[in-house]
C-alpha cells in the first residue's frame, strides 16, 4: 500500500510540474495558490497516514510483546504482494524495546 501511494505521489508531482507549469505559467499567483493547497493537503494526509501506521505498530507490538522499534523492523514496508513469507515473529531472540 505504501509503495502504491508513493508511486501515485510521484506521478501527481510529475503531472503537476509538466501540465501546470505550461497552463499557469502566465499567472504566478494561481500557481502559488495551487502549490500551497497541494502542500497543505499532502502534509495533512501524510500526518493522518503516519498516525494510522503508528497506532498499527503499537497494537502489533503489544500483541507480540515487544517494543515498537522491534515491530517496525520485523515487518518490511513492502512485502512483495501476495506471496507468503516467513514472518520474523517466529524467530527467537532478544527484542528491541524503546
Amino acid at each position: 500500500m505504501c509503495c502504491a501511494l508513493g508511486a501515485l505521489l510521484i506521478a501527481l508531482i510529475t503531472a503537476w510540474r509538466t501540465r501546470f507549469r505550461a497552463l499557469l505559467g502566465w499567472w504566478p499567483r494561481a500557481r502559488l495558490a495551487v502549490t500551497f493547497v497541494a502542500t497543505a493537503i499532502t502534509l495533512i494526509a501524510g500526518s493522518a497516514l503516519a498516525a494510522q501506521h503508528f497506532s498499527h505498530y503499537v497494537a502489533r507490538a503489544q500483541v507480540n510483546e515487544r517494543g515498537i522499534l522491534a515491530e517496525i523492523l520485523a515487518q518490511p514496508i513492502c512485502s512483495g504482494g501476495g506471496r507468503k513469507q516467513k514472518a520474523r515473529d517466529d524467530v527467537p531472540g532478544p527484542s528491541l524495546h524503546i
